[in-house]
């Protein structure tokens, strides 16, 4: 009961503060000292409770680190005058009514090169919405495709940090998870294309709006110089991407190519280079800033805080044994209905809890040990659900991450249509399934990936 109480009392602290604009990083501080209350009135001591509160903390330093690279490259590429070369060139090839649909696919690109939807985002992502600001385009929609393609690469990438913990975890084969996982989502990938390009075309400015848009933030962008050279730093991240450099060498390689541009061809002083670094891009044209401005190390503090407040959960829930009780629940759910409705429910329990894909990867492996009779279904149904639902959870450290390194408006996540469509997909399968007991054996299943082994009433026979 006491375990119910709690959890309750932190998703209301959750939605109210998200109802009453209070900042998420205040919400999650609350949360741990519900939490850690919590472990105080099982009878642990403060100091165990500290130290399962750092035991996360350790896991996350290389994410915090990676955050530090992304603030320092987003404002290099401003101040490089790569960002604004490019929105000058966009301008003339993609129009708004097919922007929308070329940043998903954009973004899918750069997200299976990188297998990371942070690197994506704040790559491929803050171009296509710098885009988007100078077109006119319509932000939420842009802001949904770009999440939609950043998140495309967790669960169809062979580089995703994501598809290969699943893989650990579940002691299963990255390559034929990530091979099963790009046939079961190959509808949910094409329908969220149409989509785009649907409403990309409603919600498209008029064709003089736009151009005069365009035309008035081009023409400011030209205080740059704006040669060949600037596009540099965005080359170098897709060709060292295609190489397979670890996606940590490749930023400081393009952070280090940005520099110099920065340097030698936009004029740039050390000192005010090493600002801009530090503090964000920030130009005196009130038109330049409006398209070029952002970035920066310290752009990233909250979001950083807000990652290592959120990975101390890890340890309490694990020390504290709150969730304990919610394994049972979930296999008594899989039981009467299918073992993917235990799992996508679980994932959806635990991305909005735990606040971090990660943690929500690992607890659900935990919580649903007993819905599937083998471990490839389970991976499977994992890839499907928990690696996308964080996508669409609001306080979800990758939610926030994508908005903050873009700039996109929150309301965009109803936009995020492949998080929604890829575990709608694989629900309407396994209803299907349930009720075809052959349905395994069809052609259609064995083009999807789907085997024997993701029925589990043949394995239990």
């Amino acid at each position: 009961m006491l375990e119910a109480a709690t959890l309750v009392t932190f998703a209301a602290m959750l939605v109210t503060g998200i109802v009453y604009g209070f900042p998420l990083l205040v919400a999650l501080i609350a949360g741990w000292l519900l939490f850690f209350d919590y472990g105080l009135m099982r009878g642990f001591d403060v100091h165990e409770l500290c130290r399962m509160s750092t035991r996360g903390l350790s896991d996350v330093m290389p994410v915090l680190c990676l955050f530090v690279l992304i603030g320092a490259l987003t404002a290099s590429w401003r101040a490089a005058g790569t960002i604004p070369a490019i929105i000058c060139w966009s301008v003339r090839v993609v129009s708004p009514t097919t922007l929308v649909p070329a940043s998903f696919l954009l973004c899918c690109v750069m997200s299976l090169l990188t297998g990371s939807s942070f690197a994506s985002a704040a790559t491929t992502g803050v171009i296509c919405m710098a885009i988007a600001s100078s077109m006119g385009a319509n932000p939420v929609l842009t802001g949904g495709a770009i999440v939609s393609g950043c998140f495309f690469g967790d669960q169809c990438s062979p580089m995703s940090s994501s598809a290969s913990l699943v893989a650990g975890i579940t002691n299963t084969n990255l390559l034929s998870n990530v091979s099963r996982m790009m046939r079961t989502g190959a509808v949910p990938f094409v329908c969220c294309l149409g989509l785009y390009a649907l409403f990309g075309t409603l919600a498209a400015p008029g064709a003089d709006a736009s151009a005069s848009i365009a035309l008035s933030g081009t023409e400011a962008l030209r205080s740059f110089v704006l040669e060949p050279v600037v596009f540099v730093p965005v080359v170098l991240v897709f060709l060292l991407c295609l190489l397979k450099v670890d996606v940590r060498w490749t930023m400081v390689a393009s952070l280090a190519a940005a520099i110099v541009i920065e340097v030698l061809v936009q004029g740039m002083a050390l000192p005010e280079v090493a600002r801009t670094l530090v503090y964000g891009y920030h130009a005196a044209d009130p038109e330049v800033a409006r398209l070029a401005n952002g970035g920066g190390v310290l752009s990233m503090a909250e979001l950083s805080a807000i990652v290592a407040v959120a990975s101390t959960y890890a340890g309490l829930f694990e020390g504290t044994g709150l969730l304990a009780g919610v394994e049972q629940a979930v296999t008594s759910l899989a039981r009467r209905t299918t073992p993917f409705v235990g799992v996508l429910a679980t994932s959806v329990f635990t991305a909005a809890i735990a606040c971090d894909q990660v943690l929500a990867i690992m607890l659900v492996r935990q919580l649903c040990d007993g819905c599937e009779g083998a471990s490839s279904a389970l991976a499977l149904d994992m890839e499907s659900s928990v690696t996308l639902i964080p996508a669409l959870i609001p306080w979800s450290t990758s939610c926030v991450g994508i908005m903050a390194f873009t700039g996109m408006p929150m309301v965009s996540v109803s936009c995020a249509f492949l998080p929604m469509l890829v575990p709608a997909w694989s629900l309407a399968i396994s209803l299907w399934q349930y009720g075809h007991p052959t349905f395994v054996d069809s052609p259609t299943a064995r083009v999807m990936g789907l085997t024997d082994e993701d029925d589990r009433r043949r394995l239990a026979a």
